[in-house]
């Protein structure tokens, strides 16, 4: 527990934020390095004003309370210091010193999807097939777990047989009594705030970056022109993270904020799963050329020209997508989906 003691010390020292702490932790790699550094190394990364500061160590709160209750609780941690801690909240400018979680990380790479907490059937339909699509391909979701577009995000990836990880806007302690129906090996909460830190109006906003920065790419499934999931778009903008948006219907209000994304050029819409595959570097992208066909109608007699499969090996085909949500059938057309 010294190893977290020692972070813990960093994380409650009055006036270090984490951008400091970061910078800390590159020069010096380990936190008992770090507060046992002199001033002048201290003051040549920080500053006079931030190493008196480090030097007084005023405190926020106590870390050997913090240490209790980790143990009493039985609470998982990772600091900057441990391999296990993501890679890619490593890379942004004011990483958590310290991150209490449910359950173990694993590596696969994520997708946020975050939006609304009132979405319109539409951007559930949307999801969902998002979602699938993803867990085929082996990925896993990021959220944030409000009611809406989040919780539906975490729980479709779940019952698809993916992982979902979940970033609190509270303490680990104080997870929500609806997102403990989502508990389980595949589900990990992830939460910055001490354990038995309340939910407050900044706590939201502040933990977006962590969803953005853990993800290989971003997307929006609802969001209106004031939609708190902006504020994650917003970080993916800043963290260079490809950023998609589905727009339902571009003349309601309920996505006038993807609709301002797509105008201003950070963002681009969404049309399939595989817009969203071909913006991540080294993705796994498997193109289905009777899909690329079927993004026009077409007829059966149509498909059998052009693909030159048999009668009985189409049928199959266009009834397996059709059964996956992939394919749609009016009249004599099939169209994906």
């Amino acid at each position: 527990m010294e190893r977290l003691y020692n972070w813990l010390l960093l994380k409650a020292i009055k006036g270090l934020g984490e951008v400091s702490i970061k910078r800390l932790w590159l020069r010096f790699g380990k936190a008992d390095s770090i507060l046992s550094g002199s001033y002048e190394d201290i003051r040549e990364l920080l500053g006079e004003e931030k190493t008196r500061a480090f030097f007084k160590k005023e405190l926020s709160f106590d870390p050997e309370e913090v240490i209790r209750l980790v143990e009493r609780e039985k609470i998982q941690w990772l600091t900057l210091e441990d391999q296990e801690y993501p890679a890619l909240l490593k890379e942004i400018d004011d990483p958590p010193p310290v991150l209490f979680l449910t359950g173990a990380l694993k590596n696969t790479s994520l997708i946020a999807i975050v939006g609304t907490r009132k979405p319109d059937t539409q951007s559930l339909w949307f999801i969902s097939k998002l979602v699938r699509e993803l867990v085929q391909r082996g990925y896993g979701v990021s959220s944030g777990g409000a009611i809406g577009c989040d919780y539906h995000s975490h729980r479709e990836c779940l019952q698809a047989g993916g992982f979902s990880v979940c970033f609190l806007g509270m303490g680990i302690l104080n997870i929500p009594h609806y997102l403990q129906k989502l508990r389980g090996e595949n589900m990990v909460f992830v939460s910055e705030f001490l354990p038995d830190a309340p939910p407050e109006e900044f706590t939201f906003p502040r933990r977006n970056r962590l969803i953005s920065a853990i993800s290989k790419a971003v997307v929006v499934a609802e969001a209106g022109q004031k939609s708190g999931a902006l504020i994650t778009a917003d970080y993916a903008v800043k963290q260079k993270k490809p950023l998609w948006v589905y727009i339902g219907n571009s003349a309601s209000q309920r996505w006038l904020g993807c609709v301002n994304l797509v105008n201003s050029g950070k963002a681009k819409i969404i049309h399939s799963p595989l817009d969203l595959f071909e913006s991540i570097p080294n993705a796994n992208i498997q193109k289905d050329p009777l899909l690329d066909l079927l993004s026009t109608p077409k007829t059966f007699d149509e498909l059998l020209l052009l693909t030159g499969f048999g009668y009985s090996e189409l049928s199959v085909k266009l009834s397996n997508l059709e059964v996956q949500g992939k394919v749609a059938r009016q009249g004599n057309f099939y169209m994906a989906l």
